[in-house]
């Protein structure tokens, strides 16, 4: 990791559901271009975090500053204006277990949409950027068919190439390939490869500890909502020094 100031900084998350709190005090700092991995037991609080960055959950507290975006959360603090959050999320693509594509549309239709809501291209600009992203992931053959017709892997990689195409400065990955037969789910980390290759910033929630190990820059282990350990990935896959890493890694890698 280089000596750059980080792209994206999040400081002391907590977030509770009630009585429950499913984040204690979690932070992390990303670089562009970094990838960063987050493994651990289900139910540690992965997905909750990742969906903490993107204000899709809103935090207890803590502070999230990515890009120029800052924001402070908590009592006495004020909330994201609407503005704000377009912002936000326009610059942090996000990629959920579930495809999330509207059916009544064609793959071209998804992907076009946004980019015309949000960004203000018109159709042929939003065509045109929709037929380069589908050449990346491999399925500009399947422009004009509806996601009915498309396998999982494909009806995934219409997703990725969807958040691509408002042109993020992160992207954030949920079990993209929990979803999916581990043939299909390769297809995924290939895409997610080449991004990686490609210098994207992205921040990937996952149980595929092969990617985590040879892809990413660095991981986190996240165990009852706290980060217990982190570093270079093959270092803590070879050597964890925490109880619960340990544990995790013996579990899900056979050790």
């Amino acid at each position: 990791m280089s000596d750059q100031v980080p792209y994206l900084k999040a400081y002391d998350i907590c977030k509770d559901f009630g009585p429950v709190q499913v984040l204690s005090d979690v932070s992390m700092e990303i670089n562009s271009g970094d990838v960063i991995s987050i493994i651990g037991p289900s139910g540690a609080g992965k997905s909750t975090f990742l969906r903490c960055i993107n204000l899709l959950e809103t935090p207890t507290t803590g502070v999230l500053e990515i890009g120029d975006f800052k924001i402070t959360i908590g009592e006495g603090h004020k909330h994201a204006t609407k503005k704000e959050l377009s912002t936000l999320r326009r610059d942090v693509g996000m990629v959920f277990q579930s495809f999330n594509l509207f059916p009544h549309l064609t793959v071209m239709e998804n992907i076009s949409l946004a980019q015309r809501r949000v960004l203000g291209r018109n159709k042929d600009e939003a065509n045109t950027r929709t037929l380069e992203l589908l050449d990346r992931v491999g399925l500009k053959e399947k422009a004009d068919a509806y996601p009915g017709r498309c396998s999982g892997g494909q009806q995934q990689r219409v997703a990725i190439a969807r958040s691509l195409s408002l042109d993020p400065q992160v992207m954030l990955f949920d079990e993209p390939t929990s979803a999916l037969d581990p043939e299909v789910g390769a297809e995924i980390l290939a895409v997610m490869r080449e991004l990686a290759n490609d210098g994207m910033t992205m921040m990937i929630v996952t149980h595929e500890m092969a990617f985590a190990r040879e892809v990413g820059d660095r991981v986190y282990v996240m165990v009852d909502g706290k980060i217990v350990e982190s570093g270079d990935p093959r270092v803590i896959m070879s050597e964890p020094t925490h109880a619960r890493t340990k544990q995790f890694l013996g579990a899900v890698m056979g050790r």
